[in-house]
């Protein structure tokens, strides 16, 4: 993952180890916009298990204070998920985890990861995958030191990647398989919007439906993903890709924003430009 700091250097954030539960964040920075990269250093020495960003970047405030969206995941007999932000008020220099409640007693699964982070005004807001068919939320009102516990909100998620991205008008825009359920099929992609701080989405765009011809070509046509392809493991979520549209990720292009028209997909400013590795 690429992120500018607020050093004005790129960081390049990335995982190391075989399985999830074990992962150590490193790090490499360049100070020449790519140019040339300093050597790979570990973000908490020692620490390993979702320090630092896991899948959605970190969000700079505007006192200099690094919020590092991360979340670590505990497999085998009694699995366990929980997600966190890391803090940083000098510049990435050292790092102090802020967790993310959540009431597990109350969950059927694992928990919640991959938390995606806005703000609005001195509030953070923090969107993440779960293992309950919903989206979970929290907020944190002293620039991510402390977080509410998570909730459910009213977005599905089929405990698949997601992205967050503040559109110019001040609402939110999410990026998501419109999918409830564990471990449900991924697939279509959609965008999401919601003008309460993430409590309540309307879908308002299908990025990809997953039947349309690849290329042109009518005869090329991707299989719809079902459940039974994903196979998640501490090693890794495997599948057979067939039409799977998942981890996105969104950069806002232009500065106007209408939302689309429902039942059309159509709007007159141009949507956030999605990417689905």
């Amino acid at each position: 993952m690429l992120a500018t700091g607020p050093d004005g250097a790129v960081w390049l954030f990335f995982k190391r180890g075989p399985l999830i539960s074990g992962w150590a964040t490193w790090v490499r920075r360049s100070t020449d916009g790519g140019q040339t990269w300093s050597a790979e250093f570990e973000l908490v020495p020692g620490d390993a298990g979702g320090r630092g960003p896991v899948k959605n970047p970190p969000l700079l405030l505007p006192d200099d204070t690094w919020l590092a969206p991360a979340s670590h995941e505990r497999w085998g007999v009694a699995p366990a998920w929980e997600s966190s932000v890391d803090v940083s008020t000098d510049a990435g220099a050292t790092w102090r985890r802020a967790p993310i409640p959540l009431a597990r007693d109350a969950l059927r699964g694992p928990g919640v990861i991959q938390p995606a982070l806005w703000r609005d005004g001195d509030t953070v807001y923090a969107l993440m995958r779960s293992s309950e068919g919903r989206a979970y939320r929290a907020q944190s009102d002293d620039a991510g030191r402390t977080w509410s516990p998570a909730r459910p909100v009213g977005l599905p998620n089929n405990n698949s990647g997601l992205t967050v991205l503040t559109l110019p008008d001040g609402s939110v825009g999410c990026v998501h398989n419109p999918v409830g359920g564990d471990w449900g099929v991924r697939c279509p992609l959609v965008l999401s919007r919601s003008c309460d701080h993430g409590l309540s989405w309307r879908e308002v765009l299908t990025i990809e439906d997953g039947r349309t011809p690849v290329d042109g070509d009518p005869t090329r046509r991707p299989g719809r993903p079902r459940t039974t392809d994903l196979r998640p493991a501490d090693a890794g979520v495997r599948t057979t890709g067939a039409g799977e549209y998942s981890y996105p990720a969104a950069t806002l292009l232009g500065d106007a924003w209408s939302s689309p028209t429902p039942g059309n997909g159509a709007g007159s400013s141009r949507p956030p430009s999605p990417s689905a590795p």
